[in-house]
């Protein structure tokens, strides 16, 4: 045995190290000793997914031992460790068990991942915000969809889904159809209002001095019968503000306010289907909410070439999201909740999820060193 200095959460600590020696006496290296160990590890990773930078993570990790322990690889080699030895998102749901409130939320994001773009579709319970399942793409289409469904399907049985939203996306509806077809689809209408808007310069109009009065109380008004059209009591009012909204933009032939009607006309009726079923909900905003969390992640991909690489971040990135607690949510009942407990998942307190997991499940980040 032999005294090695290893790197520990708490600072440098000595441990006793197996060395070896043939039987000439001559010593040699056999399996290659850590210089860190998983606690340490996963603090470092820790940080990095919660500042999303290498330069920060490193600077972070000098100021609390003060002394320059890592490098930008080593961050990335402890990335890929932690990612390895953690559990997939269907081993979570075997081993805590989330409970499933029968509506399911679907949604493609798109990321730039080396000289390509790829699309990342994901499956949540738009009551707890829990991820089901989710696959990376390298189109938004019915296919890719239905892919991403047989993965859901073991986890809740389709006699149990109770309604679907989406954000009305042909290659969804269309998978819909053919693996739901008696199962309501409401399209989320902030979808709706978010394509308007991108179109219209409601935002712009409102502040900017290079349109003419006359050009925003147009777009003001457009914007206000759009949202009538689309927030409306019933399904006669929404239809007559959809009438209202054509015979105005016919009297203002713009090329923008053209296009968005176009937009808003296009599978319109699916914006009304929570009027037909009670338990659901028009503007329920999850998509926009778990994409607001995941999008400044997948900006990092950009720089990755290798898939174990995407497929581990990906892994890493969601894991998180399920864990950590929503602490900014507009909702009582969600506030400081993570979306496993929301699902009827009991947890301990915890501050480092990787940590929890590690104990919790007996895990080691170390890579195997044979």
């Amino acid at each position: 045995m032999i005294d090695k200095m290893v790197m520990t959460k708490t600072g440098k600590r000595t441990r006793h190290i197996q060395n070896f020696r043939c039987e000439s006496g001559h010593f040699f290296k056999g399996p290659g000793q850590p210089n860190w160990d998983d606690s340490f590890i996963e603090l470092v990773v820790y940080f990095y997914l919660r500042c999303l930078s290498l330069n920060t993570t490193l600077d972070l990790i000098r100021s609390v031992y003060e002394e320059e322990l890592l490098n930008k690889a080593h961050i990335l080699e402890f990335i890929e460790w932690v990612a390895d030895g953690l559990p997939s998102l269907n081993d979570i749901d075997r081993l805590f068990v989330p409970h499933r409130s029968g509506y399911l939320a679907f949604d493609g994001t798109w990321f730039k991942y080396g000289k390509e773009n790829v699309v990342l579709l994901v499956c949540f319970d738009p009551i707890s915000f829990d991820v089901v399942s989710a696959v990376w793409e390298k189109e938004e289409t019915s296919a890719g969809y239905g892919r991403l469904i047989n993965q859901v399907i073991p986890k809740l049985p389709k006699d149990q889904v109770k309604g679907i939203y989406g954000d009305g996306d042909n290659g969804l509806i269309l998978s819909l159809k053919t693996h739901f077809p008696k199962v309501p689809f409401q399209l989320c209408v902030v979808h709706k209002n978010f394509r308007m808007s991108q179109t219209v310069p409601v935002h712009s109009a409102k502040r900017s001095k290079r349109f003419s009065e006359e050009v925003k109380t147009e777009i003001l008004e457009y914007a206000k019968l759009f949202a009538a059209a689309l927030y409306a009591d019933s399904k006669e009012t929404a239809a007559h503000a959809l009438g209202d909204l054509l015979i105005w933009t016919q009297n203002h032939p713009r090329e923008k306010f053209i296009k968005a009607v176009a937009q808003l006309k296009h599978n319109f009726a699916y914006t009304l289907t929570h009027f037909d079923y009670p338990g659901m909900q028009r503007d329920n905003n999850l998509l926009e909410c778990f994409n607001g969390c995941l999008k400044p992640r997948l900006k990092l991909m950009r720089g990755f070439k290798k898939q174990d690489n995407l497929d581990r971040y990906l892994k890493l990135f969601l894991l998180e999201f399920r864990f950590r607690p929503l602490r900014e949510s507009r909702f009582d009942f969600r506030r400081n909740l993570s979306p496993l407990e929301l699902g009827g998942v009991y947890l301990p307190k915890y501050y480092n999820f990787l940590n929890f997991l590690r104990l919790h499940l007996n895990l080691s980040y170390q890579p195997s060193r044979t």
